[in-house]
């Protein structure tokens, strides 16, 4: 699923192709946008996009007269760009379309798409709920939200695993950032909330924003350079050489190969995780539009279908202090 530096990266072509173009014709296929643009369209037609940005895993763009549009790719989608005089078939694929007179935007394979009047963050309910975001435009991580978030009485027995993907907690952080974080602050993806030191809860609060702005600079990657060098160079190192997705990572999707800082070999395990607030329904209900509540329904978690309510986190059994054997399954 993509994380905050792969969503900012959508983002920023969005806005590049469209902000600032007129609106020539909207479509989608999602249930409540087809249902909107199907009474609203022709309100849209002309007017200009004033702005397209990142929020966490989701993206939002402005249009002018208080219009809005906002979609989370999920697991399978992405948006494409082409031109607009570019004919493009539609694709069986497609959930939404923008066609302004400089681009066309197609929305493919993701399930959330949402179109509506208003500020998003304050009118879509799970927008509303997101924590404050790991991958800021200028502005410092919002740490003092995220200790406050982090510290509810409700978290303080969750695992640091768990809580590191709720997105109410801090919107942005997927597998690949949760791992890639735990390890480099030396902790214990299944140490609780409650057991963290000032000086861990600190240490979180740098990295966090500091590895996730990393990876969306360096296209994924969260090693250093000279390390990202050692793994092209050392085969022992990953399991394909002269593949450049093996040299991006310290941990994550690194298992049985050795660990960067001591050689021992990386391991994973599934970990369980609380549904978070991210929708995997098309849209809310129309009565959460009027009342403001999030409905329940569109707020059952991060996973795809095909999973179960845990993700496999991979970590360093001697960096991160992790007795396999006490977390593993039995079977």
């Amino acid at each position: 699923m993509p994380e905050a530096p792969e969503v900012r990266k959508y983002a920023d072509n969005l806005a590049t192709a469209l902000v600032g173009g007129r609106i020539i014709s909207f479509s989608a296929r999602t249930k409540h946008a087809r249902a909107w643009l199907a009474a609203n369209e022709s309100e849209l037609i002309g007017l200009k996009i004033d702005k397209v940005f990142a929020r966490g895993k989701n993206i939002i763009g402005l249009i002018e007269g208080g219009y809005y549009f906002n979609s989370h790719q999920m697991m399978w989608g992405r948006w494409e760009i082409h031109s607009a005089e570019q004919e493009i078939d539609r694709d069986r694929r497609e959930r939404a379309r923008i066609t302004t007179d400089g681009a066309t935007a197609i929305l493919m394979s993701a399930p959330v798409f949402e179109i509506g009047e208003g500020e998003p963050l304050e009118v879509v309910p799970y927008l509303k709920l997101l924590g404050p975001d790991v991958l800021t435009y200028g502005e410092n991580f919002n740490d003092a939200e995220f200790r406050k978030r982090l510290l509810r009485s409700q978290n303080k027995n969750r695992t640091l695993g768990d809580v590191l993907l709720d997105q109410q907690i801090a919107a942005g952080i997927g597998n690949y950032l949760r791992a890639e974080i735990m390890f480099l602050a030396k902790l214990n993806p299944w140490m609780r909330v409650k057991e963290l030191s000032s000086s861990q809860l600190d240490l979180l609060c740098r990295l966090i924003p500091r590895v996730t702005k990393q990876a969306y600079l360096e296209n994924g990657t969260t090693v250093t350079k000279k390390l990202k060098k050692r793994l092209s160079d050392d085969t022992s190192l990953v399991y394909v050489p002269g593949k450049e997705y093996g040299t991006r990572h310290y941990v994550f999707r690194r298992t049985n190969l050795p660990c960067l800082l001591c050689a021992t070999p990386v391991k994973q395990l599934r970990q369980a995780v609380t549904p978070s607030n991210t929708p995997v329904v098309l849209s809310v209900g129309e009565g959460a539009r009027r009342t403001g509540k999030a409905d329940a329904s569109a707020f059952a978690g991060e996973q795809d279908e095909a999973e179960e309510k845990s993700r496999i986190v991979y970590f360093c059994p001697d960096c991160q202090s992790v007795e396999v054997s006490r977390y593993a399954r039995k079977r």
